[in-house]
């Protein structure tokens, strides 16, 4: 039975106790690569499969309740991001994936000859790879890719230059890639900027909120954006990804399903043989925990105001962490915090670090001997590392420490966190 009983104002012990694994002894901390499961997301797919696990497209009760299923996880996804109206959105079962499909869409397109005069895609080298790479590989289609470094800005934080961008952005642009926060960094760039500069040039962009998402509701709307995405997996969800894209986006490319399925049959036409069942099961189980933490009943229907409220509650729980975290490894003398420190009021809670004398990998990994789950290397973001290699002193093979909080860690992890960088560092 799910344990949603969520009172007014829950408290940090009250929403801990929605996590089955918080009860173990290990420490999680590291929450940007995935987040832990609240027990009501656990109960939905077990609840699925138990009564509704059939094939959709039938008329019988569990193909009903199947396809019923798959519809109420994309329309949910459309309120969590705020997809403009028209917009779509398309499940897979990455990040990855998802904008290895898109750009594969465009080299279609191109191929096709829509749109081939603009032949150039942008992108930010602070991003992970999802975004990256499946752009940087339309080189060997055609497309001229241009990199948008990371550069040391006047209040020696590192970040994409706004005024860069502009000044890359042409009549050839088709597109530019960057992510909302850096999973290293950490920081919150203005990517309605970008937006702007973009569109200002005819271009169109694709923005990666993985490391976003998980602290706030995205809003798509809000940004400009064309295209939006991120990891499920790192929302309290399935192991899958979701990207939204407006009405004007999708128009211009056709999905690689069967050629017998109509290019505007959507989400369809993008969904190789359609996307997970029980993963949609627990995508919509993000509704009843939003409801948990905006202390409101659990069949309060989705809505983009229930997960803007219940993401605030998030955002001020996580703020103290964060504070107590950044001062900390501020105050100690061998450490060199890599991305924005205390006092920051535009940063997620994933914090990286590196020490004057020791091994990346050999605070990690003693870490881990104890229960404390943190994690050192590159982080998908290979080309930010060797960005910052020289001002930081990075070893290839080690990167960076990086501790990554949730609303769910407390007081008393950090605390126990503190206990082994006394001794460790």
């Amino acid at each position: 039975m799910s344990t949603l009983a969520p009172p007014r104002s829950p408290s940090v012990v009250e929403i801990r106790r929605q996590f089955p694994a918080l009860g173990s002894d290990v420490v999680f901390l590291d929450n940007a690569g995935g987040s832990q499961l609240p027990r009501c997301v656990i109960d939905a797919v077990t609840a699925y499969l138990e009564k509704s696990y059939a094939q959709s497209g039938g008329s019988y009760a569990p193909s009903l309740r199947a396809a019923a299923n798959l519809k109420a996880a994309h329309d949910l996804v459309k309120l969590f991001l705020n997809v403009p109206a028209g917009g779509e959105v398309i499940l897979a079962q990455s990040t990855t994936a998802l904008c290895h499909l898109v750009a594969n869409a465009y080299a279609d397109a191109r191929a096709e000859g829509v749109a081939s005069a603009r032949d150039e895609i942008i992108v930010a080298s602070a991003g992970h790879e999802a975004n990256v790479g499946p752009w940087a590989r339309l080189a060997h289609r055609g497309f001229k890719v241009t990199l948008w470094p990371t550069e040391k800005h006047a209040d020696g934080q590192w970040r994409p230059s706004m005024a860069t961008l502009a000044k890359l952005v042409s009549h050839r642009t088709r597109l530019v890639a960057m992510p909302q926060v850096s999973n290293i960094l950490g920081e919150i760039w203005d990517v309605a900027q970008a937006a702007r500069i973009a569109h200002a040039a005819g271009a169109k962009i694709i923005v990666d909120g993985v490391a976003f998402a998980p602290h706030a509701a995205p809003d798509m709307a809000a940004i400009g954006c064309d295209w939006y995405v991120y990891s499920t997996y790192k929302v309290f969800g399935p192991h899958m990804a979701a990207l939204g894209g407006t009405r004007e986006a999708f128009a211009e490319l056709t999905g690689p399903n069967h050629f017998f399925i109509p290019r505007d049959t959507l989400p369809n036409k993008f969904e190789l043989g359609g996307c997970s069942h029980e993963g949609c099961a627990a995508i919509n189980a993000l509704t009843p925990y939003a409801a948990f933490l905006a202390g409101e009943d659990a069949s309060t229907p989705p809505s983009r105001g229930l997960f803007e409220r219940a993401f605030g509650v998030v955002r001020e729980l996580e703020a103290g962490l964060l504070a107590r975290l950044l001062e900390y490894l501020a105050s100690k003398p061998h450490v060199r915090l890599v991305g924005p420190g205390p006092g920051s009021h535009s940063r997620v809670c994933t914090v990286a670090f590196v020490h004057a004398s020791r091994r990346s990998g050999e605070i990690a990994t003693e870490a881990n001997a104890q229960g404390l789950g943190i994690r050192y290397g590159h982080f998908y973001s290979k080309r930010l590392i060797d960005e910052l290699t020289p001002e930081f002193g990075l070893l290839p093979d080690q990167g960076v420490v990086r501790v990554s909080l949730q609303h769910y860690n407390s007081v008393e992890e950090l605390d126990r966190l503190f206990a082994y960088f006394d001794q460790a560092l």
